[in-house]
């Protein structure tokens, strides 16, 4: 194996797109904020449908913008809990993935932590009665998701990614303008297609304190998964397609960014997560979770994503400490060797190595719906030195792909890009 550095492969990646693409992601930013003008940060108006309420978590629909001539509603949850006297509380908006719909489930998750949230449905649709997918459609939606952005040849302001984002962006506004609310603190988070729009709204309303994608992150035209070319057949189609890809406005941005993903991941993969990590600037977190199933359960649940919870709690709460932070990447040197150094105000616990031989590439087995990664990552063991806050391990022969990972005992990981080692 020859040497290769990281540091030197990081430095040409941003070279690839130094001012330019900042200008560009600026610009990309500036117009559709201009296409969608000032409604998306007026608080909207609140319908309540206090029939579906759950508990304490409320039913709502609030006006979304206008499509084809006509108004819109977006029906979604949200949980105020009681606020301590003379204070005000944070807030987190969350959005849903595919197939999924206003979760009253996962806003109570951020309730019962002491969070201001909504969940609300990006697609036009009502909850399904077993609450953990999407119903019917409702009458006052807007533009349906269908496809993998199949709508690219409507008007703009006719296509589904353009009122995702905006509904987004006033649910948001809606958050902020609640007496018990610190407009102040809030942030977002999504889960697969949501985060996909999490990832993009974080690059268009700087009102988010952070936000924290699951799964879904940029350069989905460059998805070993699913997500390969965004769907298109040829490429004048995937030209029109990358007008949404979320690192076409997030690249430069200096807002906090929590990516979590699974090295296994069908839809996404983790070579594209660690380019969006890359490019969304110094205050960007990997994580990368071994095997991480997929689905909204584990993409906000405390004991599946602890790196969530703990970022809002330190950014939004003043409690706690920030997760730990890579502050050299590693390094191939001679006889396979790697390493690399961190800082952490929390005690680092673990340091793993992951590893994969072969071709980075993915396959259906046979009497399988959905395609899996044909060279997993492998574990190994990786050598921690807390004292120096250094990690050293080997690569075995054959190594294509590696990350390591370090993990504090809240259980929160932080990983490495994942780099290429041939």
């Amino acid at each position: 194996m020859h040497k290769k550095l990281l540091s030197a492969t990081v430095a040409a990646f941003l070279l690839s797109f130094p001012l330019s693409a900042h200008a560009d992601a600026a610009a990309a930013r500036a117009e559709l904020l201009q296409q969608f003008g000032d409604t998306v940060y007026q608080a909207p108006t609140i319908h309540r449908v206090p029939e579906m309420d759950q508990g304490s978590i409320q039913a709502i629909y609030y006006d979304g913008l206008d499509y084809q001539g006509k108004p819109t509603r977006v029906f979604a949850y949200i949980g105020i809990p009681e606020a301590p006297e003379g204070k005000k509380l944070p807030g987190m908006v969350l959005a849903h993935g595919g197939g999924g719909t206003a979760f009253p489930q996962w806003v109570q998750v951020w309730y019962d932590q002491g969070y201001a949230s909504i969940s609300m449905d990006l697609t036009g649709h009502l909850p399904a009665e077993d609450g953990w997918k999407r119903g019917k459609p409702h009458e006052h939606g807007g533009p349906h998701h269908t496809g993998m952005f199949d709508d690219v040849d409507k008007p703009r302001d006719a296509q589904w990614m353009y009122h995702a984002v905006a509904d987004i962006m006033l649910a948001n506004s809606l958050l902020r303008a609640n007496d018990t609310v610190d407009a102040e603190r809030i942030g977002l988070t999504g889960i697969s297609w949501g985060g996909v729009l999490s990832s993009l709204t974080a690059g268009v309303d700087d009102r988010f304190v952070f936000a924290a994608p699951v799964y879904g992150c940029g350069y989905l035209y460059d998805s070993k998964g699913h997500f390969k070319r965004m769907g298109a057949t040829d490429d004048a189609e995937l030209e029109k397609k990358k007008y949404w890809d979320p690192a076409r406005f997030f690249t430069g941005s200096p807002m906090p960014m929590v990516w979590v993903n699974g090295d296994n991941d069908p839809h996404f993969s983790a070579d594209v997560l660690t380019r969006s990590h890359i490019s969304a600037g110094p205050e960007s977190t990997l994580s990368i979770h071994p095997r991480m199933p997929h689905g909204h359960g584990p993409g906000w649940e405390i004991k599946y994503v602890p790196e969530i919870y703990a970022t809002a709690d330190f950014l939004l709460k003043g409690k706690g400490t920030p997760l730990a932070r890579i502050t050299e990447q590693p390094e191939v040197g001679d006889a396979g060797s790697v390493g690399l150094r961190y800082e952490s105000e929390q005690p680092i616990t673990a340091a793993t190595l992951y590893t994969m031989t072969g071709p980075y590439e993915y396959a259906t087995p046979e009497g399988k719906r959905h395609f899996d990664l044909v060279n997993p990552f492998e574990a190994h063991d990786a050598t921690l030195d807390a004292e120096s806050k250094t990690v050293t391990a080997t690569l075995p022969e054959g190594c294509t792909y590696f990350y390591l990972n370090l993990t504090d005992d809240r259980g929160c990981i932080v990983s490495s890009n994942v780099i290429n080692a041939e």
